[in-house]
């Protein structure tokens, strides 16, 4: 069976919904957990969380909610087994690095890769 790679705007959408999710966690934050001497260090480090490790925590785990909506799954480009999570957070930080550099280098590429994935040694691929 040959793989599927998804394509540049299923992708976008991918990260699109992560960024959503992220952002209404944030924006709902101060009411989760209300007021107190320890809210404004909480409110920081649940956003710094959020931002830096919920991508590389989900993908090397189970799947981000944008990768699950739209069947997309981050793997080890040699094994195609899960991504480890160094790996993931180092992906990410290229991702936020370049931006949309990297993601307009999958179109030229045969398996849609991005910098970002091949700095990671990782590929994206729909879920089989």
């Amino acid at each position: 069976m040959e793989t599927e790679y998804p394509t540049i705007l299923r992708r976008y959408l991918s990260t699109f919904i992560d960024f959503l999710f992220v952002m209404t966690t944030l924006i709902f934050l101060p009411f989760m957990i209300g007021d107190s001497e320890n809210t404004l260090m909480i409110r920081i480090l649940v956003t710094l969380v959020m931002i830096l490790i919920h991508d590389p925590l989900f993908t090397s785990n189970f799947c981000t909610l944008g990768q699950k909506i739209t069947g997309i799954r981050v793997r080890d480009y040699n094994t195609h087994d899960k991504i480890d999570f160094l790996p993931a957070l180092f992906r990410v930080f290229i991702k936020f690095l370049l931006g949309e550099i990297s993601f307009f280098s999958i179109l030229f590429s045969k398996e849609k890769r991005a910098i970002h994935d091949f700095a990671a040694k990782s590929i994206v691929m729909m879920k089989t």
